[in-house]
């Protein structure tokens, strides 16, 4: 049965944010004479490139995408199984990895903090460093209880391909096919990382409530 104010609350929450972000195109595009193109379109058509531009980066933030969907979905249906401290891992565990995904999508890290904030990437790292540590901490009884392995294997790969980046960086090209690795890495990392969650918010979401 059609419940009218049910629909009209979805239909705000799937179209208000839409709504903002085209109006905030149109706002800076009159401002700072950006074609609307430029905001629109996909890259590798815009620059007439071949349809496989970036397609490795492409797959990384539908994974980082896929993740943070599934731990926000996880924290929802845990919310309302009474399990308080296994909701809020999962809603940390979502912000984290749209954290995460932002970074990656609009290159947080590499572009916009370091030319338009004055950040360095060393203080960059050391935050999401820090942030990462601490949810690590706050969260380590259900960690420990879950195949924790896959995550440690998550950390290993993100470790790998930060050093491959910083050793270029400092020794120049040394490496052939460096960024193979580079992003290999990550995107092993990253695949790891949704494997885990996924895995975790199944048995979590399937487990009967009170256990």
């Amino acid at each position: 049965m059609l419940n009218r104010p049910t629909l009209l609350k979805l239909l705000l929450i799937l179209y208000i944010p839409v709504g903002m972000i085209l109006l905030s195109v149109f706002v800076v595009s009159v401002q700072y004479d950006i074609p609307v193109s430029n905001f629109t379109r996909d890259p590798a058509d815009l620059t007439r490139s071949s349809p496989f531009l970036g397609i490795i980066s492409n797959l990384s933030v539908l994974f980082w995408c896929s993740t943070a969907a599934i731990c926000f979905f996880s924290f929802y249906v845990n919310k309302h199984k009474n399990f308080s401290y296994m909701a809020f891992f999962f809603l940390m565990s979502g912000l984290i990895t749209s954290l995460l995904l932002c970074d990656d999508l609009f290159l947080l890290h590499e572009r916009i903090f370091p030319q338009y904030f004055n950040w360095r990437q060393r203080y960059i790292y050391l935050s999401y460093a820090s942030i990462v540590f601490i949810y690590l901490l706050m969260f380590r009884e259900i960690i420990f209880k879950t195949n924790f392995i896959v995550l440690a294997l998550a950390f290993c790969f993100f470790f790998l391909s930060i050093g491959v980046d910083c050793m270029v960086a400092k020794m120049g090209d040394f490496l052939p096919f460096y960024h193979l690795y580079e992003d290999g890495f990550k995107l092993l990392g990253i695949v790891s990382w949704l494997g885990y969650f996924a895995e975790t918010s199944f048995h979590a979401v399937v487990q009967p409530a009170g256990r």
